[in-house]
């Protein structure tokens, strides 16, 4: 048979007691015997050797490990993280404090340690038995009674020589006075093996009620265990959503400055537009009080060219008589005529290109007008940026209230997202829109600009065609009336 060491026969009788294999008060006993290093009797030895099926020493022959010695190695196995840290700094602060381990505990340890515990820094005690057991001690040996020695028969006539009665009688009463104490102590014995039963049954009770209770510890610590490990995954999530959130916030920020940065430069092409509008209508007014000037002009001419052919109309009225002389200066005026349908035609020219630039300025004012719309257009899908950016706003901080729910918010964030996005995408595509527009409008607005100063040019050049047209007109005028003088000074002479 091989021979169990002490830290392994203590560890088969506490699992002959937990399993309830043999007399749980006497296994009891000798457990204790053993803890504290005290001989056993014979018959308990037999007893326990007869239960583990081998021969045991009491003195344990592996070299102990002290809790100066297990102490640096429990922290070792925190700080690698093999193992339960919270159960190992347990055991360390129980060790530390010279304080008894659980069994489990002290198991728990050892197998990853791989090697045994002294039994002062890893007691193997249970949980109600440091509070409801009682020390139980030993049978006390029953004092052997030395049998009397047998007395010869003496007749009743003869005494046996050198025999005094009186000797005799106080012997009688010592051993009678030690029958009864005997008898005494045998009533003794038999009361406190009464009362050793009494303890054993309460033992027993005390083991039942242990067993239950160590199976529902547990299974309490199973289910604790298992609500740990769904907070930390709850936990988990959490963090996971907390991030979530604040990395939206954080596009949240900076698609706010993008928006405040768009708006500074809608503000300033505004501006900008608003001053090429201004510079426009100016240059637009300058060009019609020139255009006012310039019919003004053609008028005060068109009266002039009226009242200088009334007054040769008087003339050849009255030189009516000087037939002759009309007739050779008529071809002079059929060419004054001529010159003058040609500048007629040159005005009826002039006056429609002013019917077209009059077209032009209409084409202006609806394109004022269209801009003004797209401004307005503008304007309102700014106010709804505005709006729905009021109402994302409320629903951050519904959603900031709702954290508890945060599976239905992240599902909303989403779809806000969404929304966002295709907001976003309308307001670029308006944007861009608006720049397209503002870039016709630019190059209409060129172009009426180039058109116009081709019209001063034309308007220019004819001007400068009238005024040399006038003056050869006078000069044939003033011919004919000094001839008209010569011929009637000749008729009256």
């Amino acid at each position: 048979m091989s021979q169990l060491t002490l830290s392994q026969t203590i560890e088969n009788v506490q699992s002959l007691i937990d399993s309830g294999n043999g007399d749980p008060g006497r296994l009891y006993h000798i457990l204790e015997c053993l803890k504290n290093n005290r001989p056993l009797y014979h018959s308990d030895q037999n007893y326990l050797e007869q239960k583990l099926e081998s021969s045991f020493s009491l003195e344990d022959e592996s070299e102990p490990v002290t809790g100066s010695d297990v102490l640096p190695k429990i922290q070792e196995l925190i700080n690698s993280g093999n193992g339960d840290p919270g159960r190992l700094q347990h055991i360390f602060d129980m060790i530390s404090n010279n304080k008894t381990l659980y069994h489990s505990d002290a198991a728990y340890l050892e197998s990853k340690l791989n090697e045994p515990i002294t039994p002062k820094s890893a007691e193997y005690t249970t949980i109600h038995e440091s509070q409801h057991t009682e020390t139980i001690p030993p049978p006390k040996p029953q004092p052997e009674v030395k049998p009397t020695p047998e007395e010869k028969p003496v007749s009743r006539g003869s005494m046996p020589k050198g025999w005094n009665s009186s000797l005799d009688s106080t012997e009688i009463e010592k051993i009678s006075k030690d029958i009864q104490k005997e008898e005494e102590k045998i009533q003794k014995q038999k009361s406190i093996s009464s009362e050793i039963d009494a303890h054993r049954s309460k033992l027993t009770q005390l083991v039942s009620h242990r067993k239950e209770y160590e199976q529902k510890v547990t299974q309490e610590k199973a289910t604790l265990e298992a609500q740990i490990q769904e907070e930390r995954l709850k936990i988990k999530s959490q963090t996971k959503l907390s991030e979530e959130i604040i990395a939206q916030k954080e596009e949240l920020a900076k698609v706010k400055k993008e928006r405040t940065n768009i708006i500074k430069n809608i503000n300033l092409e505004k501006t900008k537009i608003s001053k090429e509008l201004a510079q426009q209508k100016r240059q637009l007014a300058q060009a019609q009080l020139e255009q006012e000037k310039i019919e003004k002009q053609v008028e005060i001419e068109q009266t002039l060219l009226t009242n200088m052919i009334e007054e040769q109309k008087s003339r050849l009225l009255e030189q009516a008589s000087i037939a002759n002389e009309i007739k050779s200066k008529q071809s002079d005026l059929e060419k004054t005529k001529k010159d003058y349908e040609f500048i007629v035609s040159q005005v009826n020219e002039e006056k429609a290109k002013f019917a077209e630039s009059e077209k032009l300025k209409n084409l202006i004012k609806s394109q004022e007008t269209d801009l003004i719309k797209a401004k307005e257009e503008r304007l309102t899908l700014i106010n709804t940026i505005s709006k729905e950016k009021e109402a994302i706003t409320k629903k951050t901080n519904e959603e900031k209230e709702r954290l508890k729910s945060q599976e239905n918010l992240a599902k909303q964030l989403k779809k806000e997202e969404k929304v966002y996005e295709s907001l976003k995408k309308k307001r670029e595509k308006t944007e861009q829109q608006i720049k397209l527009k503002n870039q016709k409008l630019k190059e209409k607005q060129q172009k009426l600009k180039k058109q116009i100063s081709e019209k001063d040019k034309k308007l220019k050049s004819l001007n400068s065609k009238k005024t040399t047209a006038k003056k050869p007109a006078k000069k044939t005028t003033k011919k004919a009336v000094t001839k008209t003088k010569k011929s009637v000074k000749k008729k009256s002479s």
